[in-house]
């Protein structure tokens, strides 16, 4: 028996959309309740917050659930480690943006 091994290009796009689906209850996604929940932040705003956590925030280790932390220290956090992603101002900004909605929501 053959075992078919998927090349890596569909491999990867299989984990990197699993990976998203599976944060979910990590990360959830930004929905009309979730955009309602956030103090005036746009769905696109939001989507880029959700694409930092996902991909940026888990490139060195597992996600933290948003309701971890108090929004204090999700701002500490994005502010310790921006320089070590290189988030700009604004990527921080969208971050926060999406981590304080997100909480908001639970």
């Amino acid at each position: 028996m053959r075992l078919k091994i998927p090349s890596i290009p569909a491999a990867l796009g299989a984990l990197a959309l699993g990976g998203c689906a599976a944060l979910g209850p990590v990360a959830p996604p930004v929905t009309p309740a979730l955009v309602a929940a956030s103090r005036g932040a746009s769905a696109e705003t939001l989507n880029a917050g959700r694409r930092i956590f996902a991909g940026k925030c888990t490139a060195c280790h597992t996600a933290d659930p948003v309701g971890k932390y108090t929004p204090a220290e999700w701002r500490g956090i994005v502010s310790d480690m921006a320089h070590r992603t290189k988030l700009d101002p604004a990527q921080q900004s969208a971050l926060v943006a999406y981590i304080e909605a997100a909480r908001a929501s639970l």
